[in-house]
């Protein structure tokens, strides 16, 4: 009987003497919270770091100061976060030193995003737009997608992107056709950084108007009475039909090779399509009867590309009285002239002299 107890006595022990040191293993922790902080570069965060050991501390290369404390925990406050790749840790006197790292993670905002200035293009022509975001962390982070209005043209991530600190990006798409309906639409970049959970997610865009360019669908001349009331005084009228943008439209009139009159619509803002009518005032001699006029029309893209050019039909320069009387009134314009001529000769020659 008293061997039987000893051996039950011996077992107890042994259960008691194992099963402490379990025990004991899973009462010690060591915690940092949050263990994946976000902050803003130049930015402040508190770090919580908790135990069930002694010595509690955190060990960093950032502004470190005390943010209060328990039996069991400790915070910091980190100010002033100027590094891109901080791993700050905690750490604690147990059985053996031990560390718990938080991984930092320090953003920057897009500081500007900027579309490269798009040229005039031609419905149905491709063109290329370039978006440029500058100093933006971490640029694994980053999306940038091109937008026509509200339809997605192109999209591109950084997932590879391992480098923490702050940088700029340049995203270009290319062979991007204009359609009918594209013009007045704006070609917009929006540069996305998501650091979601644990942080905010910040977008940040640039607008540029999109720059589709119509050529006129018809160039027509008219040649007009003058409401002035003057037999001779008329108007010439280039009427331009569905042409965008005004504003770099060019319109020049002709009397047979020599140029009247150039005109640019500089001050039309009026991004749609639309028709205009250019007028400009002539006299027509006796001599302009027969001949021909027409305008011109140009429509400048951009500075490195060929123009658009058009021409009106030819309109001839008739007045409203007939040949004849043009004629009639052309010789007794050049009959009083050398009438007066001859007053004028017999006055200051023949007068003077046969009063010698």
């Amino acid at each position: 009987m008293r061997s039987w107890k000893l051996c039950i006595a011996f077992l107890c022990c042994a259960v008691t003497l194992t099963a402490f040191p379990g025990a004991q293993q899973e009462q010690e922790f060591l915690r940092i919270w949050p263990i994946k902080p976000v902050v803003e570069f130049g930015g402040s965060i508190v770090l919580n770091c908790s135990a069930s050991c002694k010595n509690i501390a955190l060990e960093t290369s950032l502004n470190s100061v005390p943010a209060g404390e328990g039996p069991t925990w400790r915070a910091f406050s980190l100010t002033n976060v100027s590094s891109w790749e901080p791993k700050p840790q905690c750490y604690a006197t147990c059985q053996s030193n031990t560390f718990q790292e938080a991984a930092i993670t320090v953003y920057r905002a897009p500081e500007r995003v900027v579309l490269d200035p798009l040229p005039e293009v031609e419905v149905g022509k491709e063109y290329n737009v370039t978006c440029r975001v500058f100093d933006v962390a971490p640029i694994r982070n980053l999306t940038v997608t091109l937008y026509k209005g509200e339809k997605r043209l192109y999209v591109e991530t950084f997932e590879d992107h391992r480098n923490p600190e702050a940088g700029s990006v340049v995203v270009t798409s290319n062979s991007i056709t204009t359609q009918q309906n594209g013009h007045g639409k704006e070609v917009t970049c929006r540069a996305a950084l998501d650091l979601r959970p644990e942080g905010p997610f910040l977008e940040k865009a640039s607008n540029n108007q999109s720059r589709v360019a119509y050529p006129p669908e018809q160039v027509i001349m008219e040649l007009q009475k003058s409401s002035t009331g003057q037999s001779w005084h008329y108007n010439l009228k280039c009427h331009i039909v569905r042409v965008a943008p005004l504003s770099k439209l060019t319109v020049t009139f002709f009397k047979g090779a020599e140029r009247l009159h150039s005109q640019k619509l500089w001050n039309y803002t009026r991004p749609e399509r639309a028709n205009v009518t250019v007028t400009h005032p002539i006299t027509l001699g006796p001599w302009d009867h027969g001949k021909a006029a027409n305008c011109h029309v140009m429509l400048n893209f951009s500075p490195h590309k060929k123009p658009f050019t058009a021409a009106s039909h030819k309109v001839a320069l008739r007045t409203a009285e007939s040949c004849t009387a043009i004629v009639v009134a052309a010789s007794s314009i050049a009959m009083l002239s050398l009438l007066l001529v001859g007053i004028l000769v017999y006055y200051l020659v023949w007068v003077p002299a046969a009063s010698k």
